[in-house]
């Protein structure tokens, strides 16, 4: 009974001071981990050795669970789901060097260097899969816009204990059809391309598709085409469609025949396209903060107009936007006001340059066109009252306006935002534009093919349009605005990867040269 005794204490004394010994580690190891922190907030040498760019987020993470490693054991299924997604964060258009995935997947011994700098990684990964890996650039941003709503580090906090990376990714990434359509083809191509013995595919012209071998690489490379290698599968019918739908790809007319506009587009390296959806990625990212909110984005590329609701798209029209000599600029706005039968402002440049010499060598065009000058005393002017030969660029002394109806160059309304630019979303008189498939036409304004459903989605009264438009023929017709109660956000964006009308990726024309792609 004696020895049992004994025996009994004797585990019960080792037992606390193993539970002691076990406490003083665990509240050792913390007061180093902060010890670690501290050093990075105080020591910038240590922080720049160890890549940590924000020391204040890592602090942030570690201060909110008081310390507490969460890493070392290193049999964390986030830690190593986190890892396998890294290992392809080229499928995300990343570079995992810059996550030091080297350093985390060649340390067996992790240590609380290893810990840091694993937190660091995932909060960037994070950070730059929400946010983009550059700022906001807007030729004019009047509404502050930012690119941080979402929070990479809260994310982490509420889901390293049992969540999931991929399904945190999913939510942290923009749901855009654009977006999404773009990744997709980047993982695609980022099998071929990353492969060392890729080679790029030269296509030629030859008399029959099915001996253009390396047509049919560049439609497989692509997904256009279901194999490469055994070509007695593939009919020239099929090729033919796959040839379309390259064309589609590439916002070119699909009639299947192997031209020179056709040509030139399959003489882009899938190296260089790579890059380009990588490059629109960051730009999808960078308005990622829209999400959930009621907004009109334009995108100049693709000459069209979005307006979304929350997550839902409400409706989708094309516009026509400014050639490459008078560019639309990118912005963020307000659309505040809509007018009915507005006066078209003639810009100065363009009553110079543009309508002024028609003007001497038509004295009627004027008059003809409803354009009317006004002189410095703000006094309304009849063209046919100028001697249009004491006229010149360097002597014009009126402003000049159209006047209002169905002539007007702005159609019947406009729709007014705040900005440093003459620059507005309006009706047109020439409908005909809208079916052409490069749409870079104006002086900058944007041109709406559906102006009068914008008009009643924005007011929600189809009534208030319709009167209006039923009197679009009366004479004498003078501009009526409007206030929204609720202004509406206006985007104008630059983002050459989007989809179509049917959800397929399209390449749009680098219209004024901004994919500078390395």
């Amino acid at each position: 009974m004696k020895a049992q005794s004994y025996l009994k204490k004797l585990l019960t004394f080792c037992l606390i001071i193993g539970m002691t010994w076990n406490n003083t580690s665990i509240a050792q190891t913390q007061e180093d981990l902060k010890s670690f922190i501290q050093k990075l907030h105080s020591d910038q040498a240590y922080a720049k050795e160890l890549q940590i760019e924000n020391p204040s987020e890592v602090a942030a993470f570690y201060q909110s669970i008081s310390y507490k490693t969460v890493w070392l054991e290193g049999t964390s299924d986030y830690q190593k789901e986190y890892l396998e997604v890294l290992k392809h964060a080229s499928d995300y258009g990343l570079n995992r060097a810059k996550y030091h995935y080297s350093y985390l997947t060649s340390k067996h011994f992790p240590t609380l260097e290893y810990e840091l700098i694993l937190t660091h990684s995932i909060m960037e990964f994070y950070k730059d899969i929400a946010n983009g890996v550059t700022s906001v650039d807007l030729s004019y941003n009047g509404l502050g816009y930012t690119n941080h709503c979402l929070n990479p580090t809260a994310m982490l906090l509420n889901t390293y204990a049992k969540g999931s990376v991929k399904d945190v990714i999913s939510f942290l990434q923009p749901q855009s059809y654009g977006y999404q359509a773009t990744q997709n083809l980047l993982t695609r191509l980022n099998i071929f391309v990353e492969n060392d013995s890729f080679q790029e595919p030269l296509v030629t012209q030859t008399m029959t598709f099915a001996e253009n071998k390396e047509l049919i690489k560049k439609l497989y490379y692509l997904g256009f085409l279901p194999t490469m290698t055994d070509v007695s599968l593939l009919k020239e019918g099929m090729i033919t469609n796959a040839l379309k739908g390259f064309q589609s790809l590439y916002n070119i007319v699909p009639d299947g025949i192997l031209g020179p506009v056709t040509l030139s587009k399959l003489s882009i390296p899938l190296t260089k396209l790579r890059a380009q959806l990588i490059l629109n990625l960051n730009r999808w990212r960078v308005i990622n903060c829209l999400d959930n909110q009621r907004y009109i984005q334009i995108n100049i590329p693709s000459a069209t107009l979005a307006l979304y609701d929350r997550d839902s798209l409400v409706m989708r029209m094309k516009t026509i936007v400014g050639k490459p000599i008078t560019p639309t600029p990118t912005l963020c706005s307000e659309i505040n006001k809509i007018t009915f039968f507005p006066y078209y402002e003639v810009p100065k440049n363009v009553a110079l340059n543009e309508l002024l010499p028609v003007q001497q060598k038509e004295p009627s065009f004027f008059e003809n066109n409803g354009y009317q000058l006004i002189d410095e005393k703000g006094f309304v002017l009849e063209a046919n009252s100028i001697d249009w030969s004491t006229v010149s660029k360097d002597h014009f002394p009126y402003e000049v306006r159209q006047v209002a109806g169905c002539d007007n160059s702005l159609g019947l309304l406009k729709f007014d935002f705040d900005s440093p630019y003459a620059l507005y979303l309006h009706d047109t008189n020439r409908k005909d534009l809208f079916s052409k498939n490069k749409r870079y036409l104006s002086n900058a304004c944007i041109r709406l093919e559906k102006p009068y459903e914008l008009a009643t989605m924005l007011f929600q009264d189809r009534n208030l349009v319709e009167e209006f438009v039923k009197k679009r023929f009366e004479p004498h017709l003078s501009p009526t605005s409007f206030s929204l109660e609720t202004p509406v956000k206006v985007f104008i964006t630059y983002i050459t990867a989007d989809v179509d009308d049917f959800g397929s990726l399209v390449i749009y024309d680098d219209i004024y040269k901004k994919d500078i792609l390395k």
